[in-house]
């Protein structure tokens, strides 16, 4: 995570620990092993989304495995790819245009392992949205690919949804966003400032 990141997690933990009503920040650190492989890649910083409910984890094979119909063949696909470790970043709030932003960075072993994800993302979207899931048209990352998914009126908690992936050197970053207004719109500037945290480390 980078150290302004951290810093400003920090902050933000002092300020509810005083009886502030702003974020709300639960924080999973990273583990203390010189093992590069452990340490958790570049996410977006807290202050994107000012206001939201911040929940930060590291990713393993089994946490993503759980987003496939079959997480038994990801698992594998991601163990042959080489996976090593990812992190998550989940914004979430009420009453916004936006009411859930999750960004997930994935580090693998080498820019073909991130490929190969890519490529098993590109081909479920419906494991990921469910079964309203559409192809979308994605913004000008490398290989980018997109997905949104539509309200089908029957469910009054249903919303929109809109899932980018694109992968940079030995990463694959995915951004989901959710509310009335997601789409490319307001996905982009999360992508391009996430893309841009993964560069300096890529």
């Amino acid at each position: 995570m980078p150290k302004r990141v951290s810093w400003a997690v920090t902050s933000l933990i002092a300020l509810v620990a005083c009886g502030s009503h702003g974020v709300t920040t639960t924080s999973v650190s990273p583990p203390t092993s010189s093992n590069a492989e452990t340490i958790p890649p570049p996410g977006l910083p807290a202050e994107v989304l000012p206001g939201y409910v911040i929940r930060d984890s590291t990713v393993d094979a089994a946490a993503l495995s759980a987003d496939a119909l079959d997480p038994g063949s990801l698992q594998a696909l991601l163990t042959g790819a080489g996976f090593e470790v990812g992190s998550e970043r989940r914004f979430t709030t009420r009453g916004k245009r936006l009411t859930e932003v999750v960004a997930r960075v994935l580090r693998f072993r080498s820019a073909r392992g991130a490929a190969v994800y890519l490529t098993w993302l590109g081909a479920h979207g419906v494991d990921l949205l469910g079964s309203r899931t559409q192809p979308a048209e994605p913004p000008d990352l490398p290989g980018a690919v997109a997905f949104s998914h539509g309200v089908s009126g029957c469910c009054t908690k249903d919303t929109y949804q809109y899932f980018l992936a694109w992968t940079r050197g030995p990463y694959t970053a995915t951004l989901l966003v959710s509310g009335p207004a997601a789409g490319p719109g307001s996905a982009l500037p999360f992508a391009k400032d996430l893309d841009a945290r993964i560069r300096k480390e890529a």
